[in-house]
C-alpha cells in the first residue's frame, strides 16, 4: 500500500465489516497511513489493481512464538470487491501474501475465517489451507481488557 491507497482500503474495510454485519469500522485514511507506514508499522497492505483503481487488499502482521522459535503471519483481512471476485484477485493477493511470508522467513500463515463464510472456506481450501480444529480464537477488549491491567485484582 502506498499512501495514495489508504482511501480505497478505508473504503474496502468498510465494505468487509458490512459483509460480517460487523460494526461500522472508524477508519481514516490517514490511521491507515499512520499505522500502515515506516519503520514502526503495525501492519503490511498488499493492494490488488484493475487499472489504476484498487479492488482488493490483504492485510498482514507479524507474529512470534518462542516456545516453537517459528515466525508466521497472521492474514487480519482480505477482501475482494463483490464486482471484482472470481477473477484471481483474491489468490493474487494469498500468492504475494505467501511471498511476503517467504521472504520475511516465516514458517506458515495463520488467519480467522467466520463459520459462516462457506464462499471463503471453499476458497482457503483450494489453496490447500486447512482449519485447525485444536485451535480456539480467544479475545478481551473493552472493559476487560482496562480490567486485565487493574492490578488490584
Amino acid at each position: 500500500m502506498v499512501t495514495g491507497d489508504a482511501a480505497a482500503v478505508a473504503d474496502l474495510a468498510r465494505k468487509l465489516a458490512a459483509a460480517l454485519d460487523d460494526p461500522e469500522p472508524v477508519i481514516e485514511p490517514s490511521d491507515l497511513v499512520r499505522d500502515g507506514m515506516g519503520p514502526e508499522r503495525w501492519f503490511d497492505c498488499l493492494v490488488a489493481e484493475v487499472g489504476a483503481e484498487v479492488v482488493g487488499y490483504a492485510l498482514v502482521c507479524r507474529a512470534y512464538e518462542a516456545h516453537t522459535a517459528k515466525r508466521r503471519l497472521c492474514l487480519s483481512d482480505l477482501y475482494v470487491r463483490a464486482d471484482a471476485r472470481r477473477t484471481g484477485v483474491a489468490r493474487a493477493l494469498m500468492v504475494e501474501v505467501a511471498r511476503l511470508a517467504i521472504a520475511q522467513g516465516c514458517e506458515a500463515v495463520y488467519w480467522d475465517l467466520w463459520r459462516l463464510n462457506r464462499a471463503g472456506k471453499a476458497f482457503y481450501e483450494s489453496l490447500g489451507a486447512v482449519e485447525l480444529g485444536d485451535l480456539a480464537i480467544w479475545r478481551v477488549g473493552g472493559q476487560h481488557l482496562a480490567a486485565t491491567n487493574d492490578t488490584k485484582r
